[in-house]
């Protein structure tokens, strides 16, 4: 194993910690591992029940219990499974936060009740009439406690004077996926490159809209290319980039000129 591939599954342990895993019913039932998948998807590895998060930024975001994954998802249904060295090889990004809206929080070891913002950011209520006003007669059934391990994960905003400051649908409809709630780009996608015999692209084959700009970033230690028809990136070294801006509608093969079995294909639509 190399070295980076021993770094990355010690980070991955220490992030995944706690993390939501899919029940062993659940578990029988995923596909087989599939290199096919977009930003936006949720994704595990073969021999890991821990799900991801696939950014748009080519990072893994982690759910860290399954209070957070429910606010998101209602069920296992839509997660994908890919190998373990294509999971390695995509780095963590950090961890997933509450879906703004949905809930109110309160720190273990804080009194004070919040409503989350987009972002993550916590906002004080300031009253219990304020929190009903916002939530209902059963608001306090819609409080959850966040471990104090968790609240890093969050920042704190502005408290709720009044009801007009928060309006618990509005906040939902703004922010119905995790891409919007942590305010990634989504014209502006990553491919990781990793060992050729192992992983190749990660994810080999994607969907993205027309006008977005796809970037490769080596995170090999030898070198690779990105070669399709009209476009070429020359030597890609370790750590190393190129970036293509895709305006026309389609499926563009490309393969890494070094080793012509590492192949990927990205598709435009409108």
């Amino acid at each position: 194993m190399k070295l980076t591939s021993r770094l990355m599954a010690v980070a991955t342990a220490i992030a995944t910690m706690g993390s939501v895993a899919l029940p062993a019913a659940t578990l029988a039932q995923v596909n087989a591992p599939s290199a096919v998948f977009s930003p936006g998807d949720l994704i595990k590895g073969k021999s890991f029940s821990s799900v991801y998060y696939y950014a748009p930024n080519g990072k893994r975001y982690v759910f860290p219990n399954e209070k957070t994954y429910f606010t998101w998802y209602t069920d296992f249904s839509k997660v994908k499974t890919i190998s373990d060295a294509q999971l390695g090889v995509i780095p963590i990004g950090g961890n997933v936060t509450y879906r703004p809206g949905f809930k109110m929080v309160k720190v273990t070891t804080d009194p004070r009740t919040y409503v989350i913002d987009q972002g993550g950011i916590l906002r004080h209520v300031t009253s219990e009439q304020l929190a009903n006003t916002l939530y209902g007669l059963s608001w306090k059934s819609k409080i959850d406690d966040l471990p104090d391990p968790f609240f890093i994960n969050y920042k704190v905003g502005t408290a709720i004077q009044t009801a007009s400051d928060y309006n618990p649908a509005n906040v939902m409809t703004l922010t119905t996926t995790i891409a919007q709630d942590k305010q990634f780009d989504e014209t502006n996608v990553s491919v990781s490159m990793g060992d050729y015999r192992t992983s190749g692209y990660v994810p080999n084959s994607m969907t993205v809209k027309k006008g977005t700009t796809v970037t490769w970033t080596n995170r090999d230690i030898t070198d690779h290319s990105v070669t399709g028809t009209g476009f070429d990136s020359g030597m890609v070294k370790p750590n190393g980039t190129y970036s293509r801006k895709f305006d026309t509608v389609g499926s563009f093969d490309y393969h890494d000129s070094v080793y012509p079995s590492m192949q990927g294909t990205i598709n435009v639509v409108n």
